[in-house]
């Protein structure tokens, strides 16, 4: 039987003081918004991947930490894995970065929360701060199976922030935390449909050698059109140019596109 993984999106979208102080263009954004964002997206990766799903806090009030992990010890799930967005103090400041969190003295948590911290800081271009292990986490405490929580940014630094509200930021973290638990539990990642079928090699025949005339064509790999997306997303991230984070949008479709993959 395929693997269960619970999925928690930390607290509600009426927990009090769980948001961003106030942006330059008035807004604000509720940690539950990035977090119900990255559950919904990381829920489709999986569950195109061969998982089974838990959704231990399907709404959008705060569940209160008990029922979600009753939830998920009721069900067996064999992980669990809780995500958020970090604050330090009430206003902006300069702390920002990822860390990643287990309970102390689980060795299988640790093992996961390495293997899910290494993909979240590939995919991304902030701080590393660390795996940590709290034995007063409530998520970690009391599950009775490997658990993660992930602290993706923090919601008081203004440039984490406007990551934290963009889809791409969203999307990309929903994927590494797909791509880690896959690692963890040894199931291919399902990237989605096209992923990696060569469909010009079954329409066209092939050719002789020596005839056509042109060179040989090298297919690129998954594996390297993402890094070079990675690689590439340092620039996006530092920019507010629209027409700029368009035009990442469109090299990295290409990117997707030459290596088999599905663009976003």
């Amino acid at each position: 039987m395929a693997y269960l993984i619970a999925i928690d999106d930390g607290h509600g979208m009426s927990t009090a003081g769980k948001r961003t102080p106030r942006l330059p263009d008035s807004r604000v954004m509720k940690e539950n918004e990035f977090n119900r964002a990255v559950a919904a997206l990381l829920d489709a990766h999986l569950r195109r991947s061969g998982f089974r799903t838990l959704l231990v806090a399907p709404t959008d009030s705060d569940t209160p930490l008990r029922e979600r992990t009753r939830a998920a010890n009721n069900a067996k799930v064999d992980f669990y894995i809780s995500i958020h967005a970090n604050a330090y103090g009430n206003g902006w400041n300069s702390v920002r970065g990822i860390e990643t969190y287990h309970f102390t003295g689980g060795n299988e948590g640790r093992k996961a929360a390495e293997i899910i911290h290494r993909y979240l800081l590939g995919g991304t271009v902030l701080p590393n701060r660390g795996v940590k292990n709290r034995k007063n986490l409530a998520v970690l405490r009391d599950t009775l199976m490997p658990a993660v929580l992930v602290e993706c940014a923090f919601m008081t630094n203004l440039d984490d922030a406007l990551l934290l509200l963009s889809d791409s930021y969203r999307a990309e973290c929903a994927r590494e935390l797909a791509l880690g638990i896959c690692e963890y539990f040894g199931v291919p990642f399902n990237a989605g449909s096209g992923g990696g079928t060569d469909e010009a090699s079954e329409e066209n025949p092939e050719e002789e050698p020596g005839e056509g005339g042109g060179e040989e064509v090298i297919q690129m790999t998954a594996e390297d059109a993402n890094k070079i997306i990675r690689f590439l997303s340092a620039a996006y991230f530092a920019t507010d140019s629209a027409e700029a984070r368009k035009e990442f949008n469109r090299l990295a479709n290409e990117l997707r596109l030459v290596s088999g993959q599905e663009p976003q």
